[in-house]
């Protein structure tokens, strides 16, 4: 029983690692499993799989994993996952919070715009912005037309 063997063209081994293997599955009309298995015996990480430079391994636990995340372009499951295994604690408290300093023109920006474009706007994270926001009281705005008055 089971599903006959799938031939495997050289766009299709060249395709591998790109997307998910669940995508690609469905492209080539074959499982997952298959897709994984092919890669993997060929040593080809998976779609999304973070190859660590020395110098990204030096910053773990230096930022706060979103901003790392961030300037890093890669997600902050991963940045967490990686301080993680390395058994390197989170940037947290005063020393996280104060990399950035707090200038009267930020702080009028909070609650102008959306956490995100504020964030944008300041080189931070979303997260940053909204807790800095919600610790000095000051509402939210959520996009242009809502939230505030």
């Amino acid at each position: 029983m089971g599903r006959p063997g799938i031939e495997w063209t050289d766009a299709m081994i060249a395709a591998l690692g790109t997307q998910t293997d669940a995508v690609l599955a469905q492209r080539f009309g074959t499982t997952a499993k298959t897709v994984s298995l092919k890669r993997k015996a060929l040593g080809i990480p998976a779609a999304g799989h973070v190859l660590w430079t020395q110098d990204m391994l030096s910053r773990l636990g230096q930022l706060v994993d979103a901003e790392l995340a961030a300037l890093l372009g890669i997600s902050k499951a991963s940045v967490v996952a990686k301080r993680q295994e390395l058994g390197i604690a989170p940037a947290t408290g005063v020393e996280a919070t104060q990399r950035f300093v707090w200038t009267e023109e930020a702080i009028a920006l909070l609650g102008t715009q959306s956490d995100a474009k504020v964030a944008e706007r300041l080189g931070l994270s979303r997260l940053t912005v909204y807790n800095a926001r919600t610790a000095r009281g000051i509402a939210s705005r959520r996009g242009t037309a809502s939230g505030h008055s």
